[in-house]
């Protein structure tokens, strides 16, 4: 038992849950990467009078947040 009355087990649990709120975190933030990534190359690729792929997914195109990449 710590000073203040918490219990170690306790501590415990609230420090494994909210790693796992980070990890989940990360994970996220690692596909948006993923997926920001893919848009700015394929920007740099894109020659001509041709749709703009970052205007087409903050338009509805492609959702960051949830798209997958191959």
């Amino acid at each position: 038992r710590l000073d203040d009355g918490t219990h170690c087990e306790e501590a415990s649990s609230l420090a494994e849950h909210k790693l796992q709120d980070v990890r989940e975190k990360m994970a996220d933030l690692a596909r948006m990467e993923a997926v920001l990534s893919d848009l700015v190359c394929a920007c740099h690729s894109r020659q001509g009078n041709v749709s703009c792929p970052l205007i087409a997914s903050l338009q509805g195109g492609t959702s960051l947040a949830g798209a997958s990449t191959a």
